[in-house]
């Protein structure tokens, strides 16, 4: 995968080869000696591989819609793909990532009719979200299927010890190990990220064989983009912008948009540094920040995820009875269209004082996605290492997981005297 800039280099020539030193340097560090699983995706997948596709066909051929309960590392990567690529007619669900009662109902109400699979991921099953949805979805499931019909349809994946194995063992149902050295956000190639993959029916071999290329290049590369990229965006942040906003004309994308801001945001947003991330999807969202972005506060800077090969064969009409102003574009593709919409964007902001940095995926399929996220994820390791935080720690994440489990075990104690609605009228 491709990046370019637009603008003046700055301090980015300087910090191009230090980039790369501290990313080459991770295994060197004790104290991300039990982190670093995903840097080899064949190592990431291991073990795991064969049964991940044995359960992958299995489930295709015996179920109509699986359930995916989990948030965060632990769905954002497979989402980001499948949204891209579609299932090829398996619905995917994706629970565990809200406490919307609404969000809930609109889940069950989905599985009706339906003969449904579920792969629950939760590192350590402590965080609220995946658990509270994984009971409401099993005792679904209990009031739909027999005990033996039920055991072969339900996944459970984390840490060797933890309750949801217990779980598993008492439900015989299969336990995938979350990866020991992987970071949630960092398991794209692990177990975690690949079964939902094998499930919708996309090429898995592929994907891996994307990433496996990218670490490749990543390890021989000197100016490889994962660098230039590290690199680029420290030397702005240095400058005093403070927010990367990531933008695609593809709306397919927009939940790898979403991934990309966990991976980045978790990874550098520590001791008061890190750029804030910020996706959007042009050109719609061009008509609500577009202004902003050409002529506000010059704190931001951009990075367009392209697509060079996406020829739709959807071609403009001609309709010259209509006289509506837009004959010139008769029978031009909708792709073409919109690369120059792309470009357009890019240079007029390029002009206007934005720094825009620029990924180029060749086409929009499984092994370029691969690249693209190992890409990402060496990255984001080596600008947060030039940053001088840990990327592979979120102290934050914990802190208001601590309050919300504090505030939510006053309200169990409370239950029992129980409670009026604060508003009558809002019940």
């Amino acid at each position: 995968m491709r990046f370019d800039f637009f603008g003046p280099a700055g301090e980015m020539e300087s910090l191009l080869p230090q980039a790369r030193v501290l990313f080459q340097s991770l295994r060197q560090e004790k104290a991300y000696g039990d982190v670093l699983g995903w840097l080899d995706c064949d190592e990431a997948a291991a073990g795991c591989l064969p049964q991940v596709m044995e359960i992958g066909a299995r489930w295709r051929s015996r179920a109509d819609t699986l359930v995916v309960v989990g948030v965060g590392g632990s769905n954002q990567a497979a989402r980001g793909v499948i949204s891209a690529l579609g299932t090829g007619g398996m619905r995917v669900i994706w629970a565990g990532n809200t406490l919307s009662a609404w969000e809930m109902q609109q889940i069950l109400s989905q599985l009706e009719g339906r003969s449904v699979v579920m792969h629950v991921i939760a590192k350590n099953f402590a965080t609220l979200e995946p658990g509270i949805h994984y009971r409401m979805i099993r005792q679904w499931m209990e009031h739909h299927y027999a005990p033996d019909d039920l055991a072969w349809r339900v996944v459970l994946t984390g840490t060797k010890g933890s309750r949801l194995q217990e779980m598993a063992h008492e439900r015989n149902h299969v336990f995938l190990p979350f990866p020991g050295p992987v970071g949630g956000r960092f398991t794209a190639f692990t177990a975690v990220g690949l079964l939902p993959l094998a499930v919708a029916g996309l090429d898995v071999q592929a994907y891996l064989q994307g990433g496996r290329e990218a670490s490749e290049m990543v390890r021989t590369q000197m100016d490889h983009g994962a660098f230039r990229y590290a690199a680029w965006r420290n030397s702005l942040r240095r400058r005093g912008y403070g927010v990367e906003q990531l933008v695609s004309f593809e709306p397919r994308l927009e939940r790898v948009g979403r991934w990309w801001r966990q991976l980045f945001g978790e990874s550098e947003g520590k001791e008061g540094k890190g750029l804030y991330p910020a996706f959007a999807t042009y050109s719609e969202d061009l008509h609500s920040i577009g202004q902003f972005v050409q002529e506000g506060t010059p704190f931001l800077m951009e990075t367009f995820l392209q697509v060079a090969a996406d020829d739709t064969g959807v071609m403009v009409p001609g309709d010259p009875a209509a006289r509506d102003g837009f004959d010139h574009l008769t029978g031009m593709d909708f792709s073409r269209i919109n690369r120059a919409a792309e470009t357009g964007t890019l240079e007029a902001h390029a002009a206007g004082g934005v720094p825009c940095g620029r990924f180029t995926l060749e086409r929009l399929c499984e092994h370029d996605l691969g690249d693209m996220y190992y890409t990402m994820m060496a990255a984001c390791a080596a600008s947060a290492r030039l940053l001088g935080v840990n990327p592979f720690n979120q102290e934050g994440v914990e802190a208001y997981k601590r309050r919300m489990n504090e505030l939510l075990k006053r309200e169990s104690a409370l239950k029992g005297g129980g409670h009026a609605h604060p508003n009558p009228d809002c019940r």
